[in-house]
């Protein structure tokens, strides 16, 4: 009885979205094409992001004249491909890192090539939907960082503590769980608790951000 109950659990954590992607990582964890898209993925993202965002206010609001907005708004191609790429390897290799040393200290036996393909799925995601954030936006004309979408900050535009309170956070935390309790196979209650106290961390760091950059403003 007590088997058909576990079984059952069983079934009904698996039905959670992507949670089988990610256990089956352990199998099967193909990262070379992944870590492809992810780089097309990035690049799109910045590129996005680059036109929905007002650069003009946020360095007048940091005390440039207009010739020095000027120079820093001058981006070709080749930096934004160094961007992408110095971004890709960056952010991959921290968000591995972060993965691989909380398994190991909760003694996973997920091997590093798990893990590695896990953090590049989970960066994939993160940035699909970023994409699709930040292309709605392009669609109406809204700007970062005045308005944000998937935040709390659309009911009070220009916002930047509201900001800190968005949809990405909440999706970020949810594949956090969705790695550690897929691919590295931690319990359920370790891995909800270690989504949340990231889920936690990434709105305090925001909300640090959000106090200094509305302190420089302030001393302009």
């Amino acid at each position: 009885m007590e088997n058909s109950n576990a079984n059952q659990t069983s079934a009904k954590t698996s039905d959670l979205p992507l949670l089988n992607h990610f256990s089956k990582l352990r199998e099967n964890p193909k990262w070379i094409v992944k870590l492809i898209i992810f780089t097309i993925l990035s690049f799109i993202s910045l590129l996005l992001t680059n036109y929905i965002t007002d650069n003009t206010a946020i360095l007048k609001k940091a005390g440039l004249d207009s010739s020095q907005i000027e120079q820093q708004n001058e981006m070709d191609i080749g930096t934004l491909i160094g961007q992408t790429v110095g971004g890709v390897i960056f952010g991959l290799l921290i968000i591995f890192l972060i993965f691989l040393i909380v398994s190991k200290i909760m003694k996973s036996d997920a091997r590093a090539i798990h893990i590695f393909s896990a953090s590049i799925s989970y960066l994939i995601i993160t940035t699909a939907f970023s994409i699709i954030v930040y292309g709605i936006q392009a669609l109406f004309g809204l700007t970062l960082p005045d308005t944000q979408i998937d935040s709390l900050n659309v009911f009070d535009k220009g916002n930047q503590y509201l900001s800190v309170f968005n949809l990405s956070g909440l999706l970020s935390a949810y594949l956090i769980f969705a790695v550690y309790y897929g691919t590295s196979k931690l319990s359920k209650k370790a891995s909800i608790i270690w989504a949340i106290v990231a889920l936690i961390v990434t709105i305090g760091f925001g909300l640090i951000s959000a106090s200094f950059i509305n302190a420089i403003q302030g001393l302009v």
